[in-house]
């Protein structure tokens, strides 16, 4: 796929203004409190056998990446910021693609502009993500099928308490969204706002809660008008014990989507337990003018465990979608998670995350479904979960997921029927890393996935993909990981040309 100059200027452009927003998000007085930086450069060598897989020529090539990154974790004063930031150099020897600057960005900050009252919240992201969700998926030394998506997002709140069971939030989240380098004539672009307002009193036995929502997406260049949904909200709640709270909710909602405007009541159930700081389960049910809305999360962690379960449904768009997307490296927040008692101060836990993933060479994170980054308006039904276990000489990470995509509103102009928003995708993947010595490392991972069309498209289209690779890590100083392993990836699809690849990968990685 080729690449224009001002795709890369994009890119890089992109990049860059994270960097100079993360500076102007840290006062110099909070560099020196409790903070760090941490940066490293890796660089890898790649011999494929097919760097086009997916397209009709299969070609082989060489790659070599060169990616500069740094990871912040700080809190100084009133300040808090944490994440990454890479760019990634990538040259192809026999030129079966253009030579690129890739950045992926995870960073967010947080500033108390007046104690205990008003804060501030500002993040941004760059990510590779899928441009046809029915092609090959986009990975580590595999860029064919891959365009950057960037996010920026603005949070001003107000949240205080009133008495010592009475508290209040008012908040403004703002999204803007926009994709670099999609081969499709109009990339989405767009803003997604949720504005909120809410008072609560904490049951004692019983508490009480009042909230408004707004809800508003708007797509850029687009002849369609912004999507807006009200909801306004009355739950009664009551402490069954120290531990478990449920909840009664009723409100009404207000939906405008441009050709019509709905209306409907919401009335549901809410349950909360906390039986430890280890356990939390959070979830709630309740009807909508689309039918049943849910969300059911449940996060434990051990000293040796830790695992997420997320069950939800509800009314989703495409800035929405990348807004509440989760951290990317979601293996590097379970061991976050998992290491919380062991190192309680956030910052020294960030690093030693990081060099446990170092030396015993395993990734950052594991698959998760492709976000679907087109105008739409959708229902999404999303079931995933995520492990990681340690042990004295074997580390696991796995995922499974299952999520379907669905129009919203069958009369709305967004509503196409179009198989790139209405599909159904599935997946598993594990990473498994056994210690071989005081220094080397062996990691065996795997990754199956399927997305397919919904039957009221009509389309039948469907792609499935699997990988295998093997990586041999090499502890070659107290700061540097050495790597060479092999990977195997296959496509079958009737939407892409079927076809298979086989790589050969060498690099190192080395930690200031």
């Amino acid at each position: 796929m080729a690449i224009t100059a001002r795709r890369k200027a994009d890119r890089a452009a992109g990049a860059a203004w994270c960097t100079l927003a993360c500076v102007a998000l840290v006062p110099a007085s909070a560099w020196a409190q409790n903070w760090r930086v941490l940066p490293s450069v890796s660089s890898q060598l790649t011999w494929t056998s097919n760097a086009n897989l997916g397209e009709a020529e299969s070609a082989k090539d060489t790659l070599l990446e060169v990616r500069p990154s740094i990871a912040i974790q700080g809190e100084g004063g009133r300040v808090r910021l944490s994440g990454s930031a890479s760019l990634n150099a990538v040259g192809y020897a026999r030129d079966t693609n253009e030579n690129e600057l890739i950045p992926e960005v995870d960073l967010q900050g947080r500033v108390e502009a007046i104690e205990r009252l008003f804060f501030i919240e500002a993040g941004y992201r760059a990510m590779q993500t899928s441009d046809d969700p029915f092609g090959a998926r986009p990975g580590n030394g595999s860029y064919g099928n891959a365009l950057t998506t960037t996010g920026a997002r603005l949070t001003p709140y107000i949240q205080g308490a009133a008495g010592p069971n009475l508290r209040y939030e008012v908040r403004s989240d703002n999204a803007w969204v926009r994709e670099i380098g999609a081969e499709r004539a109009s990339p989405a672009a767009g803003y997604f706002g949720h504005h909120s307002a809410m008072v609560e009193r904490d049951p004692q036995p019983f508490g009480w809660r009042l909230q408004a929502d707004r809800n508003r997406t708007k797509y850029q260049d687009s002849v369609q008008p912004s999507l807006t949904l009200d909801e306004a909200r009355a739950v009664l709640t009551y402490a069954v014990n120290e531990s478990l709270t449920t909840g009664v909710r009723a409100g009404y909602e207000r939906n405008d989507f441009g050709t019509d405007v709905t209306r409907d009541n919401i009335y549901g159930l809410e349950a909360t337990w906390r039986p430890t700081e280890r356990t939390v389960l959070d979830t709630f049910v309740e009807h909508r003018f689309f039918g049943s809305g849910y969300r059911f999360a449940f996060d434990h962690r051990m000293p040796q465990l830790a695992w997420r379960i997320l069950l939800s449904r509800g009314i989703d768009t495409s800035p929405q979608t990348l807004f509440e997307l989760p951290p990317t490296q979601n293996v590097s927040g379970l061991l976050d998670a998992m290491f919380t008692t062991r190192y309680p101060d956030p910052v020294e836990r960030a690093r030693v995350v990081r060099d446990f993933i170092a030396e015993r060479g395993l990734p950052t994170s594991v698959q998760q479904p492709t976000a679907l980054v087109d105008e739409r308006l959708s229902v999404v039904t999303r079931h995933e979960a995520g492990l990681t276990l340690t042990g004295v000489r074997n580390t696991l990470s796995m995922s499974i997921y299952h999520m379907l995509t669905e129009d919203a509103v069958p009369e709305n102009p967004l509503s196409t029927g179009a198989p790139e928003n209405n599909n159904v995708q599935r997946g598993v993947s594990a990473a498994l890393t056994h210690r071989l010595g005081t220094s080397t490392n062996l990691t065996l991972s795997a990754d199956l996935s399927r997305i397919t069309a919904t039957e009221a498209t009509g389309s039948g289209e469907e792609t499935t993909q699997a990988s295998l690779a093997l990586q041999l890590n090499l502890l070659a100083g107290p700061k540097t990981n050495a790597f060479v392993g092999g990977r195997y990836r296959k496509l079958v699809s009737n939407v892409s040309v079927d076809g298979h690849e086989y790589a050969a990968i060498v690099g190192v990685d080395h930690r200031f």
